[in-house]
């Protein structure tokens, strides 16, 4: 188990992902599951996952259900994740999601999680504390139960950086918002996350382009943003990348956008360069769609996929829409 991790990451609302998979949903009828698949997610446990299996030392934290951790507490045995979550009373959620396999989408059903109190808050904060220092990315990750408040999010964010320590944000709504104003290293919004950020419609790349350049110019200098089917865009102080989307079989969209920033992350933390950094951002995410469950091919095949990414700058792209 890592004791001295260089990532940690903070899931405030983890829940357990349950999908089941049917022929054909049909809201109003009995359905007959083809399949089914239970695991330990939530956004920062997925991000966790996929940067362990790449060979980095990981802490996760957050708020997990003293009922139910069981599923959790193997998952990180299995991963070699440092468990430093904040037990709290009641049981951590589940997040149903519903496959239809005959029009390949999926429903989520995200229910409530189990709320902190303001001293197991205080509590997350010293034991992150401990772990912050010059060198250390946190990535603070997923939606905020009740208990957890944005202005929250905004301390926190302000004493990890006081520390010389990194902060990412992967969230929405009023989180990202948040966290946003307090001052972040490095987000990950996708594009719909983005134009609610901004306050407006991001209809065509351009549109998101220009969105993105504007968040990166004000407020964040390192910005990845998810497009799907189109690829993912890599701002940073150094260069502006677009890094197109490989043919993928999909078996599950679960923590795909997760392993896109897990991949950066294990980019940038290593010293690789932008180009090999969303490079392997990609190929984490491509991994990550074709399984139900965190993963990377072997060494030779992880290889022949970085260099099937195509990543050009964004002066040479040209845009299919």
């Amino acid at each position: 188990m890592p004791t001295s991790p260089s990532i940690v990451t903070v899931t405030f609302n983890p829940a357990i992902d349950h999908t089941v998979f049917v022929e054909r949903l049909t809201p109003g009828t009995v359905h007959r599951a083809t399949r089914s698949h239970r695991q330990a997610g939530g956004k920062g446990v997925n991000v966790a996952s996929m940067l362990a299996l790449g060979g980095a030392k990981v802490a996760v934290a957050g708020f997990l259900g003293e009922d139910n951790p069981d599923i959790f507490e193997k998952h990180f045995r299995v991963h070699g994740l440092r468990d430093d979550f904040v037990r709290v009373a009641g049981e951590t959620r589940t997040g149903i999601k519903i496959v239809d396999a005959n029009v390949d989408e999926t429903t989520d059903l995200n229910l409530p999680g189990a709320e902190p109190t303001a001293a197991q808050c205080e509590r997350l904060t010293a034991t992150l504390l401990k772990h912050a220092r010059t060198g250390v990315w946190f990535v603070l990750a997923g939606s905020l139960p009740a208990g957890v408040s944005t202005g929250y999010v905004t301390s926190l964010i302000g004493a990890l950086r006081r520390t010389g320590a990194k902060v990412a944000i992967d969230s929405s709504g009023p989180a990202l918002a948040a966290a946003v104003e307090a001052g972040v290293d490095l987000a990950k919004p996708n594009v719909h996350e983005l134009a609610e950020l901004l306050g407006r419609p991001l209809p065509d790349f351009q549109s998101a382009l220009d969105a993105a350049r504007e968040l990166r110019r004000t407020k964040i200098p390192n910005l990845v943003v998810s497009l799907g089917d189109e690829g993912a865009l890599f701002l940073t102080p150094e260069s502006e990348l677009m890094a197109g989307a490989p043919p993928v079989k999909v078996v599950s969209t679960v923590g795909a956008g997760d392993s896109l920033l897990a991949g950066f992350l294990s980019g940038l933390t290593t010293g690789q360069s932008p180009v090999q950094c969303a490079r392997l951002a990609t190929v984490y995410a491509w991994s990550r769609l074709e399984s139900l469950v965190s993963a990377l091919p072997p060494p030779d095949v992880l290889a022949e996929r970085l260099a099937a990414v195509t990543v050009q700058p964004l002066a040479a792209f040209k845009p299919s829409l």
